[in-house]
């Protein structure tokens, strides 16, 4: 083997190993973007949801995204972008990154893929570039189902909308991708990376969902990067630039420190 297909497989035996779960992946998004999609028919026909959503109290309605489910962005953001699908990308995110590092390392399998001749930043590189390669699968899964599903349920929002959107709740896993990576780079052990990746999601969420709704902590709400990926309402309008670019900067510090720990570090052995 050259040198040029040992790089190469450097990434493409961790992405070739994912294949099983990110079919489980894969086929969870278009279901639940599907079965979400389905009932927009009964929604947008209803004159008595909102009605019924005028009852529900209007903090609630904003925690959740609920306020207009009765429009086509309304129903989708509500149904799908505000909570489902971000999250999912976070979860698919440090899972994968947790399962090509940390968990890796923890079974002692990573040992093998060091003694070949190439860096030890070159390996955690190649799993990295493994870990965001399915992450992109997702975001063109996540895509094409929606945009099939739109056309089948005749639910009518932008396709660039739709497009940028679903790039930055991709950009969102991404981010959570790289503090799990940040995790396995300094502890190399699995349950540390999942538990610190999956609560960093949730308490972003947290925090870009409920401190709007407090006079005392609403202008905090952007420490949450759930509030730069979401809170331009991209379903509705332009995304400004600095939300890619805060998602993206952040996410590759995070894997900086992943790659710089796990260089300087001594490998567990299983």
């Amino acid at each position: 083997m050259n040198a040029a297909d040992r790089w190469l497989e450097l990434a493409v035996g961790p992405f070739r190993a994912s294949w099983r779960a990110a079919t489980v992946w894969s086929v969870v998004f278009v279901l639940m973007i599907v079965g979400t999609v389905a009932f927009w028919p009964a929604f947008r026909d209803s004159d008595a949801l909102q009605d019924t959503m005028e009852l529900v109290p209007a903090g609630i309605l904003q925690a959740f995204g609920l306020e207009d489910l009765v429009s086509p962005a309304g129903y989708l953001k509500g149904g799908l972008y505000d909570v489902v699908i971000p999250l999912m990308f976070a979860a698919a995110g440090v899972v994968f990154a947790a399962s090509a590092t940390a968990s890796e390392e923890d079974a002692g399998r990573l040992e093998l893929w060091l003694t070949q001749p190439v860096g030890r930043t070159a390996v955690l590189a190649g799993r990295i570039a493994a870990v965001m390669g399915w992450l992109v699968v997702l975001a063109v899964v996540t895509l094409l189902s929606q945009l099939a599903s739109d056309a089948a349920f005749d639910l009518q929002v932008s396709n660039a909308r739709i497009v940028a959107t679903i790039c930055l709740c991709t950009l969102l896993g991404v981010l959570y991708a790289g503090v799990a990576v940040a995790v396995a780079g300094i502890t190399g052990r699995p349950g540390p990376v999942l538990a610190i990746g999956l609560g960093a999601a949730l308490v972003g969420y947290l925090v870009a969902g409920l401190f709007p709704l407090s006079d005392v902590l609403d202008s905090w709400a952007w420490i949450s990067p759930w509030d730069w990926a979401l809170a331009g309402e991209p379903l509705w309008e332009p995304t400004d630039a600095w939300r890619y670019l805060a998602l993206g900067g952040v996410s590759a510090a995070m894997l900086a420190v992943g790659l710089v720990a796990f260089a300087r570090r001594d490998v567990r052995s299983a």
